[in-house]
């Protein structure tokens, strides 16, 4: 087994098909597959110290269900994507199993922003591309990159991406403890005093705007917004970074039910518009 990888034992395995038990859709669309238990991994591709992985290592699916009696935040998100499962069947199939499988937080996070444009009025366009899918001589390379959503508030198009980020390894290291890998108390917010790295802003922003949204919205005149789950890397996500505010219209953080939309500088959203993106993910919060 790798240092960089924790895997279930025995025992913790059949806690994890217990607990997942517990959850009869979220169970029916998870395939059981060797990733289902690993229950952390790290995600700073080996710049964690060894003695401190099982510190700074973030939970996967697995180890959310392992914990999941145990710790809150785990037994309510999961509750969570078992609510809307149950008011959305259009998720409810393997794919989109799979995709929780591979990364939970970043998927619950697209359902739950899903749910809020339901509740809104909405009925988003899912997975959307806006290239030729069907053009010949393409690899698998060549696939186009897709964006969560579209709707159109006010009659327009307009395009949403979802992230779920979590803190740089050296904001981690702060923390003598942690409630549990990879995550930090939400209350207690983030001390940068001596960091010296780019703003979480720059890093998040800047690679879904280079990497993804200038590719699956370039050419178009579709405003597009992107909307942050900030839950675990708050508060260092409060900003646009360096010189992608052009490219998008606008950003939503939220976290525990509340959020802050910022529209960029100089973007053409309509009054309507600006007041549906700021009320979708729930009330303003503080900053």
């Amino acid at each position: 087994m790798s240092r960089n990888i924790i895997e279930a034992t025995d025992e913790e395995r059949e806690i994890i098909r217990q607990n997942l038990a517990r959850y009869p859709l979220l169970s029916r669309i998870i395939p059981r597959k060797p990733l289902l238990y690993r229950v952390a991994f790290d995600q700073y591709n080996g710049r964690i110290p060894p003695e401190r992985f099982e510190e700074i290592a973030e939970f996967s699916l697995g180890g959310i269900l392992l914990h999941s009696v145990g710790d809150k935040e785990f037994q309510g998100r999961l509750q969570r994507v078992e609510a809307w499962l149950e008011l959305y069947p259009e998720y409810v199939n393997a794919e989109f199993g799979r995709k929780l499988l591979n990364n939970f937080l970043n998927y619950s996070s697209e359902l739950e922003v899903y749910d809020a444009l339901k509740r809104a009025g909405c009925s988003p366009d899912r997975d959307v591309s806006l290239e030729d899918k069907t053009r010949e001589g393409k690899s698998v390379k060549d696939t186009p990159k897709n964006l969560e959503f579209r709707v159109r508030p006010d009659g327009r198009d307009i395009l949403i991406e979802v992230t779920t980020p979590r803190m740089n390894l050296e904001t981690e290291q702060m923390y003598g403890q942690t409630p549990h890998a990879g995550f930090f108390d939400p209350e207690r917010g983030i001390e940068r005093e001596g960091y010296t790295g780019p703003s979480r802003a720059e890093v998040v922003v800047g690679s879904k705007v280079t990497n993804q949204i200038s590719e699956a919205a370039g050419g178009t005149d579709c405003p597009v917004i992107l909307i942050i789950n900030c839950t675990y890397a708050y508060p260092e996500i409060m900003g646009f970074g360096q010189d992608t505010s052009w490219q998008i219209s606008g950003i939503i953080h939220y976290r525990n039910g509340l959020s802050r939309f910022r529209p960029a500088r100089g973007c053409d959203l309509s009054e309507k518009e600006k007041r549906f993106f700021t009320r979708l993910m729930g009330p303003v919060g503080a900053e």
